[in-house]
């Protein structure tokens, strides 16, 4: 009864260590969730950092240039255009003698009218309708 007995005890005694869950794997396997999730946790935090770090960069740029354009625009000359200038008076218009302002003609009137008669005369003598079959030469002036 003993070698019995001990073969039915003996089952009952491995049945917990045969069937128990293995620790190992579900300790391996949590470990590498806790990594993956420290990576990721690791990423995360660099990217946000970088991204904080540019909106700073960005708005520290804009801050500077308002600065940099008040001051510009507290700097300027803040005196107004000078004023248009008046125009001159007229200057009075000196007169000159009269002796001064007479000019002798270069020919006179009976000069001129004697030189338009003789040019009135010399174009009817050349037309040929004007002029007789028998001519004589005229004289050259």
């Amino acid at each position: 009864m003993s070698r019995l007995y001990f073969w039915l005890v003996l089952p009952v005694f491995l049945l917990p260590a045969s069937c128990g869950e293995d620790n190992r794997n579900r300790d391996a396997v949590e470990e590498m969730i806790q990594q993956e999730v420290t990576e990721r946790v690791a990423t995360y935090r660099e990217n946000r950092t970088q991204r904080c770090y540019q909106d700073a960069v960005k708005d520290a740029g804009i801050l500077a240039d308002s600065i940099l354009l008040l001051e510009a625009r507290l700097s300027r000359d803040t005196a107004s255009k000078p004023p248009r200038p008046t125009k001159p008076e007229r200057p009075v218009v000196k007169k000159m003698r009269d002796s001064l302002l007479k000019v002798a003609p270069l020919l006179s009137e009976d000069s001129i009218l004697k030189i338009l008669r003789l040019e009135a005369l010399n174009k009817d003598s050349t037309q040929s309708d004007s002029l007789p079959e028998t001519s004589t030469k005229r004289p050259k002036n």
